[in-house]
């Protein structure tokens, strides 16, 4: 029996920054100027010292099955997906991939993050389980100006230090209490127990 996709049993959502968040945001990446495949992409962050925080989400997730990512970090206008999703190691299956033709890549964060909850919606009316909300959302980022327009999103905004990102102890207490309150109590059953997707 074949696992169904993430957003179709995913109960939260969090909603990921690179920058001010997995490493200092006045650290600015270098990158080749022809294509970079995700693997040698992961090796050059790794020896500019970026992502250095990484493993402190990944430790928070490792009991939190019901968390899926999305990658709404200015990075999603340089890199495709895939690519997002292979940098992030171990929680690379978690990572939600809404096709391009469904979101604004460029757009700001607040719509990104919206046009992703109605595709995730849209997969999950088609494997019958309940939609999410922006309840079910928790969203983490250094910038609180990039969500001053919507008020719903930034409602679920956990403010990082930037220079100091998921390094801060107490940011990463904040942030398993955000989403482990915003657990879906309508989601998903646990795998094996609902139907599968046709997505």
């Amino acid at each position: 029996m074949s696992m169904p996709p993430i957003q179709s049993f995913c109960h939260t959502i969090l909603c990921l920054d690179f920058d001010g968040v997995l490493h200092r945001a006045s650290d600015a990446i270098h990158l080749a100027s022809t294509p970079t495949s995700g693997p040698l992409l992961a090796v050059q962050m790794k020896a500019q010292g970026r992502l250095v925080w990484l493993d402190h989400l990944v430790d928070m997730l490792a009991e939190r099955h019901e968390v899926a990512i999305l990658v709404h970090s200015t990075w999603r206008r340089k890199f495709d997906q895939a690519t997002l999703a292979h940098l992030l190691g171990d929680l690379s299956d978690r990572v939600i991939q809404p096709p391009a033709y469904f979101v604004d890549l460029s757009a700001p964060a607040p719509e990104f993050i919206r046009q992703s909850l109605d595709w995730i919606n849209e997969s999950r009316r088609e494997a019958n389980v309940p939609e999410l909300t922006l309840d079910e959302l928790v969203v983490i980022d250094d910038r609180p100006e990039f969500f001053a327009s919507d008020e719903g999103v930034a409602g679920r905004l956990l403010l990082t230090d930037p220079n100091l990102g998921l390094s801060v102890a107490h940011t990463r207490v904040r942030l398993a209490a955000m989403l482990d309150s915003a657990c879906s109590e309508l989601a998903a059953p646990e795998f094996g127990a609902g139907p599968s997707s046709s997505f």
